[in-house]
């Protein structure tokens, strides 16, 4: 049973199939691509360590980074728009604080207009509060605008020269030398210049929802500036009786027609400018009088006047500014209710701003936290990966090993084919006829007296010495070791595998070569014995099948077991002993020399001529020699279990020492090719 040793197992067990093993472990990502193959690697190598830590990141890592990517992109978006808001915000800020100045140079202007048309008192007490706001006005603009930086006029270029050149223009106020236009013209060229930085202002600094109640105020602005334009103008009609001129009475409706063009707009862009010319404007003070129908008298007749007629009126004069007054007072408090809701509109974005900053931030810290603890959980994936294939394939090697034992256990009990049977059906109780086949029975003679004197332990390992070998010489051999119990070794060609013809020669030649192999043995202690075989063959039909179903056994009945056995028993050691059929089909292959025996008694009823097969030309089996196995007179070779002992064995019955097979001088028969 040499198949049993570990070298021979793990020699016969089927290689791990490591591509097997790695298309169940790993999913291959590229197949759906086209680069299967040359992204497929083992995992059980480092290379393929780190390629599966690499798809593993692909999966992980990827989108990870993606999300970062965005947050990234979403956050640079969010303080790009926080700083426009911010940016958006001091703009507003700037536009707010240079209305109120505009305010302010609107309301000196009037107030200067009033003091020399001699409709307000006779000194210009009342005008230095309008000069002190003024000035605080112009303080308060923190940033001096860029295009007037630029400004061909001198006074225009910084804060400091302006506030020199309004100081100047005050000192040298004088109601008997300045007119009226001239003060007149002096602010509105001033306000002039901040309206067109307003503007520029206001296109730069307008985002998302804001911008349309940006231009509002700046509509709003406007009007107030097209409001004291009037008011000046209309108070000189009533306190002139008239207009100097016609150019005069044109841009006085060109004021009207301006103030009632930017207030619709301004209606249309915020609803929070309440459409003057269509409601009624109470008055501010107690008397609760309605400012819009005054101010549309007012209007209509100084648009439709007379130009021949007379209309000075210092009381008409001072009614009429008055209610512009408040008139102009009503739009301030619309313009600051603007300002104010555009104020809390952009703390409103910039806060909403600032929280997704934060969050975005947030979210960033995280995903970079994150990536670190991804990878070390992808490298402990990745060799845990390998750590379960090595595991797999080293599994998977040992349990080749064992199922190969298994197999080879089975095959010593049933052959192959049969085990296959027994395997696809669990059952397998058939039984096969076999036409013929060639059986050989060999056993060890005078083994009843080794056994006595050879301790069990040295019995089994002579048993087992002698037997390995001779299982290694059948191997070679299209044969069948059916089983061996004891010294008894059986042996059958032709089952279950029928091979036509080919068990005869197969049989008897392995029959030479076990016999010459067990003359040539030595055994690794000493005993006074001889170990000689015994050998029978008869080749006839014979029924096999398979026996339990709890040990297996394969088995073979029929007349042609009893015969081969009865050849065995009934012949010689170190002889070959053949039956008349076997003879009659060794004759047919030729090469076999053969030497009759005589006839034999097998049974009661059965009576045989045998033969002693001798040899066979062209015999290779290692350092055989014929010559030295063809003794003619039957008696044992020289082999004994001690190297040394050359001689027979002296405890060998007197009987074959007087065989009548000594005096037998058959004519050799020799059949040759």
């Amino acid at each position: 049973m040499t198949d049993l040793k570990v070298e021979n197992l793990r020699k016969g067990a089927e290689p791990v199939n490591n591509a097997a093993i790695i298309n169940m472990i790993q999913t291959n990502i590229f197949e759906d691509i086209g680069c299967g193959p040359l992204c497929r690697v083992n995992p059980l190598t480092n290379r393929g360590k780190r390629f599966q830590l690499i798809k593993i990141l692909c999966l992980t890592v990827i989108p990870i980074l993606g999300v970062w990517g965005f947050t990234m992109y979403s956050l640079s978006d969010s303080v790009k728009s926080k700083t426009d808001i911010e940016v958006a915000k001091r703009s507003m800020t700037i536009v707010v604080m240079l209305g109120r100045l505009i305010h302010r140079l609107q309301r000196e202007r009037d107030m200067s207009v009033l003091y020399l048309s001699d409709l307000g008192p006779g000194t210009k007490t009342f005008l230095l509060a309008e000069y002190i706001a003024t000035d605080d006005a112009l303080q308060r603009l923190s940033i001096w605008p860029g295009e007037l930086k630029k400004s061909p006029r001198e006074e225009f270029r910084s804060k400091a020269n302006l506030m020199t050149y309004i100081s100047q223009h005050r000192n040298s106020l004088n109601p008997l030398t300045v007119d009226l236009y001239v003060e007149i013209n002096f602010y509105s060229s001033i306000t002039k210049e901040f309206l067109e930085w307003l503007v520029e202002n206001i296109k730069g600094s307008g985002f998302g929802s804001t911008w349309k109640t940006l231009v509002a105020y700046q509509k709003i602005t406007r009007c107030k500036e097209n409001i004291g334009v009037e008011r000046a103008y209309g108070a000189m009609f009533y306190a002139y009786g008239g207009f100097p001129s016609w150019s005069d009475f044109e841009f006085y409706n060109e004021q009207i027609h301006d103030f009632k063009y930017n207030y619709k707009t301004a209606v249309f862009y915020s609803a929070l400018v309440v459409p003057l010319h269509t409601e009624e404007v109470k008055a501010i003070t107690s008397s609760g009088l309605n400012i819009t129908s005054i101010m549309n008298s007012y209007r209509n007749e100084i648009q439709y006047h007379n130009p021949l007629k007379n209309y000075t009126s210092n009381e008409r004069a001072k009614w009429f500014f008055d209610n512009m007054t408040e008139y102009l007072d009503s739009l301030l408090l619309i313009q600051e209710e603007v300002a104010l809701t555009i104020s809390e509109e952009v703390d409103i974005v910039l806060a909403q701003v600032l929280f997704k900053v934060v969050v975005y931030a947030a979210l960033v810290v995280v995903v970079i936290g994150m990536c670190p603890i991804i990878m070390f959980s992808s490298e402990a994936l990745a060799s845990d990966i390998q750590k379960y294939t090595q595991t797999l394939v080293q599994r998977t090697t040992e349990l080749n090993i064992e199922k190969h034992k298994a197999d080879t256990l089975l095959f010593q009990m049933v052959p192959k084919s049969i085990a296959k049977k027994l395997r696809a059906q669990c059952l397998y109780t058939e039984s096969d006829y076999y036409k013929s086949a060639s059986i050989l029975f060999a056993d060890i003679f005078g083994f009843t007296q080794i056994s006595m004197e050879l301790s069990p332990s040295e019995l089994v390992t002579f048993l087992h010495t002698l037997y390995v070998s001779m299982d290694e010489r059948i191997e070679n051999y299209d044969v069948y070791k059916v089983e061996t119990v004891n010294d008894c070794y059986m042996v059958a060609s032709g089952v279950p595998i029928r091979n036509g013809e080919n068990h005869v020669p197969e049989t008897a030649t392995l029959a030479l070569d076990l016999l010459h192999v067990v003359n040539h043995m030595t055994f690794p202690f000493s005993i006074n014995r001889n170990v000689n075989i015994r050998i029978g063959i008869h080749t006839g039909a014979c029924m096999a099948g398979v026996v339990g179903t709890v040990m297996l056994k394969y088995c073979l009945f029929g007349d042609s077991v009893y015969i081969a056995s009865r050849m065995k028993s009934t012949g010689l050691p170190t002889k070959i002993h053949v039956s008349d059929m076997m003879f009659k089909s060794l004759m047919k292959c030729g090469k076999y020399k053969m030497k009759t025996r005589g006839n034999i008694q097998l049974s009661p009823t059965l009576k045989m001529t045998t033969y002693w097969l001798l040899d066979k030309n062209e015999f290779d089996s290692g350092n055989y020699d014929p010559s030295r196995e063809s003794r003619d007179d039957g008696l044992p070779r020289k082999n004994s279990l001690n190297k040394g002992n050359q001689g027979i064995d002296s405890d060998l019955p007197a009987l074959l020492l007087k065989s009548p097979a000594n005096e037998w001088n058959e004519e050799e028969i020799f059949s040759k090719c």
